[in-house]
């Protein structure tokens, strides 16, 4: 007796591959072969200025003599103490806005609105906006701090290493303080409010509020937020670039804004495709280390 021909379904239970093929098609073309490009041209000496070198295979050459180069750590250091800055300043801030906002307080929509201002502004039309507030001439910076009598003379911020080191990163924080505070808002009213009416009538301060039940609770939200902002922090160009172009004297040169000006200043796109892999390998690194904080604290 013939058996019966097994009836073909498009059913997901017995053949998800194939609803999964549309987006394994996109992430080849739109993700993973750009990454292989880079990949491949990081193992390269590709001098688009030199011609007549040629494409050469180097293997770890590039590698090797990034990591013997005192500029390139000199750069991460930079990057690091960069993203740092920001991502403290964006989640302090954030928080405290966060605290005020959870309180039932007058013009609650119109603050919440206000808020939201920077997150939606484009962040090339942000740097521009802040280049102005910056400017040495006529900027609204000086003329507020002259006006208070804080300032003798006017200053050119982006002029100075350390000032245009804080400038930059106090424009990034305005463009991130507000992803921040919706984030900690929505953590804040998750709270059971019978949990924080026990601590009131325990005779609990706001403080210890604070520090034994609200942070405690919260853990998940803030290693959320500050892991996400972190890896924006550490990719952020649009705001670096419109506003110092990396200067002065790379003082405000991270790691992306170094992968840039080497591919597309000098138009060495081997090294310049080698840094662009290790800013993707260190981002790898520091979203794995972010999964298992979140998959432990899961298991708990």
């Amino acid at each position: 007796m013939l058996k019966p021909l097994r009836r073909f379904t498009l059913s997901p239970e017995k053949s998800p591959f194939f609803y999964l093929l549309p987006v394994l098609l996109f992430m080849s073309v739109m993700v993973a072969y750009p990454i292989a490009r880079v990949l491949y041209f990081s193992f390269t000496q590709n001098i688009l200025t030199r011609p007549d070198l040629g494409v050469t295979f180097v293997g770890l050459q590039n590698y090797v003599t990034l990591f013997q180069s005192a500029e390139f750590w000199a750069t991460f250091t930079r990057t690091a103490l960069w993203t740092g800055l920001s991502v403290a300043g964006k989640s302090l801030i954030g928080f405290l806005l966060a605290w005020l906002l959870a309180k039932e307080i007058a013009w609650k929509r119109f603050y919440m609105a206000l808020l939201l201002i920077p997150w939606v502004t484009p962040m090339v039309v942000a740097a521009i906006a802040w280049r102005w507030v910056y400017d040495g001439e006529f900027g609204m910076l000086n003329w507020v701090l002259t006006e208070l009598h804080m300032l003798s003379d006017h200053y050119v911020w982006l002029g100075h290493k350390l000032s245009a080191f804080v400038a930059t990163a106090v424009t990034d924080m305005w463009l991130g303080i507000p992803f921040m505070a919706m984030l900690f808002l929505a953590g804040l009213q998750s709270i059971p409010r019978e949990v924080l009416e026990s601590a009131d009538i325990d005779g609990a301060s706001s403080f210890q509020r604070l520090r034994l039940i609200i942070l405690p609770l919260m853990k998940p939200v803030i290693l959320v937020a500050t892991t996400l902002s972190a890896i924006w922090t550490f990719n952020s160009f649009g705001v670096i670039w419109p506003l110092t172009k990396g200067g002065p004297v790379n003082a405000t040169t991270t790691l992306v804004v170094e992968a840039y000006q080497r591919s597309f200043g000098a138009f060495d796109i081997g090294m310049g495709s080698t840094i662009a892999i290790v800013i993707f390998v260190i981002l790898m690194l520091f979203t794995l280390v972010y999964y298992r904080a979140l998959m432990r604290r899961e298991e708990l």
